[in-house]
């Protein structure tokens, strides 16, 4: 399956951000991702880069935009079951034929982490290692 711009950096963000959760988790992931990008594939990469969202990302965020991508390749895994997993999830969401089980979902963290802007969201879903969260 060729990956477009935007399925790459889907993929990349679910490998780095959710690798070891189940398959739900997994697709929470991107359904957090998609909807931060407002469902547009054009705004996926976007949304990844954006300083201070995405731990694995932060090293790439001060890159110029057109340069993320390519330096994302870097982050392009050697595992090739798991990357293989995070590929076919970011193809069937990009391509809209996962339903966003998340409840309109914009935030996660760990169940270990307690950030504090956690007060402020409704809390949807605990998937995994995982809470899940949206707008009040």
């Amino acid at each position: 399956m060729p990956l477009t711009t935007a399925m790459l950096c889907l993929a990349l963000n679910i490998f780095h951000e959710a690798r070891g959760e189940p398959l739900e988790g997994q697709h929470a992931v991107a359904q957090v991702t998609m909807n931060r990008a407002e469902r547009d594939p054009s705004k996926v990469c976007k949304v990844v880069f954006e300083p201070k969202q995405f731990s694995w990302a932060n090293p790439l965020t001060s890159a110029f935009k057109d340069e993320r991508v390519r330096l994302a390749q870097k982050y392009v895994p050697k595992e090739s079951k798991e990357w293989d997993v995070a590929k076919s999830i970011a193809f069937h969401t990009i391509k809209g034929n996962i339903r966003d089980f998340t409840g309109g979902a914009l935030f996660y963290h760990t169940k270990t982490s307690k950030p504090i802007w956690r007060h402020k969201f409704k809390l949807v879903a605990v998937i995994g290692q995982h809470k899940f969260y949206r707008y009040a």
